[in-house]
């Protein structure tokens, strides 16, 4: 379905437990074995664990509490190949969302990184948390972040995202907390899909320019959250600017380092294209796709609106313009079709 909407990096998680999607997966293995966990009086370990063996070894009773049901649905069994028709033009990213931190509620992608954390048993069914296996990452985010980063795929791409601050209730001053622990905390999502149908709490552009204002680097990012065949009409992408004379085996790290750098501007569906985003001196100019509303937002607000495809604006004088605006982003309202654009800003000082 993603590659059905245009979408071919594919930075995909599994969700219980957190790891990387990968093309060789297949359907239910981590139900029956996993590699990764933390667990009480030990800590994060990387050890092979079968759960089959464990929930099932009969000097623990584990097993007998289980209720008949779950009982017989074990052993677990790893079944076909999750994805059994390759896909020859998707790039398969190493990601992962964790959740479930000691000290934090935040939920945190790791773009490109192999961390992985948690457990299949989200609703403690077979009781894997009863017996000291953590059902998230079970870890103070500190030691979570810099495990992430740790496991970063290449040095130079990739990185930590701030997931929905909205709904997870963050203020800016936590928001900056987490991107003050290291550079390659990215920055944050400005809409998610799945939080606006959920609760409303889609959209965080008060978050996000709140932060910005700090003069803080912070990054936009547009996601689904959950994309499933079921909600095809799923809303949130970020577009990716690569040079286009990468070969096909540079694309991967290109990608990566494309999130690093911040070369990629956030849209709802993909239809409304970015063409043209400079700033140069003190003047902005942008071209679109089609017809739009464009404005400009700096630390004051919203200081140039209009209509149509391109703008070309120029920042005030004065020896206090740059301090007072701090930032410059645009964003594109599609005047026919509902798309929205959001270009990362450029900072002044």
């Amino acid at each position: 379905m993603l590659c059905r909407r245009g979408i071919t990096h594919l930075a995909i998680s599994n969700y219980y437990p957190s790891a990387p999607c990968k093309p060789t997966e297949r359907i239910s293995q981590f139900r029956e074995q996993q590699d990764f966990a933390t667990i009480a009086g030990k800590g994060y370990v990387q050890q092979k664990m079968s759960w089959n063996d464990i929930i099932r070894a009969p000097d623990t009773g584990w097993f007998d509490k289980l209720p008949t049901a779950l009982q017989e649905k074990m052993p677990f069994e790893t079944g076909d190949l999750c994805f059994p028709q390759p896909i020859s033009d998707a790039i398969f990213c190493p990601n992962a969302e964790h959740h479930s931190m000691t000290d934090s509620n935040g939920h945190f992608n790791a773009v490109g990184s192999e961390f992985a954390s948690g457990t299949f048993d989200v609703r403690g069914k077979y009781m894997l948390h009863n017996h000291g296996y953590a059902m998230g990452t079970g870890l103070p985010w500190r030691e979570a972040f810099s495990r992430m980063i740790d496991a970063l795929q290449i040095e130079s791409g990739g990185g930590i995202t701030i997931n929905h601050p909205k709904w997870s209730g963050f203020s800016a001053e936590k928001i900056q907390e987490y991107l003050d622990f290291d550079p390659r905390v990215l920055g944050i999502e400005i809409w998610n899909s799945t939080a606006e149908s959920l609760n409303g709490k889609g959209w965080s552009l008060d978050e996000w320019d709140a932060v910005l204002a700090t003069g803080r680097r912070c990054f936009g990012f547009s996601v689904s959250d959950h994309a499933h065949n079921s909600d095809p009409g799923f809303k949130g992408r970020n577009v990716l600017l690569i040079d286009g004379a990468i070969t096909a085996s540079e694309l991967p790290a290109a990608c990566l380092q494309a999130y690093r750098n911040g070369d990629f501007y956030s849209s709802l569906d993909g239809n409304l294209k970015l063409n043209r985003c400079q700033f140069s001196g003190d003047r902005l100019t942008v071209e679109v796709s089609g017809p739009s509303r464009l404005r400009v937002v700096s630390a004051t607000g919203i200081v140039h609106e209009q209509t149509g495809t391109t703008l070309d604006w120029t920042l005030p004088t004065g020896p206090d313009s740059s301090r007072r605006h701090v930032y410059l982003r645009v964003e594109a309202e599609e005047i026919e079709g509902g798309d929205r654009l959001f270009t990362q800003a450029f900072h002044l000082n």
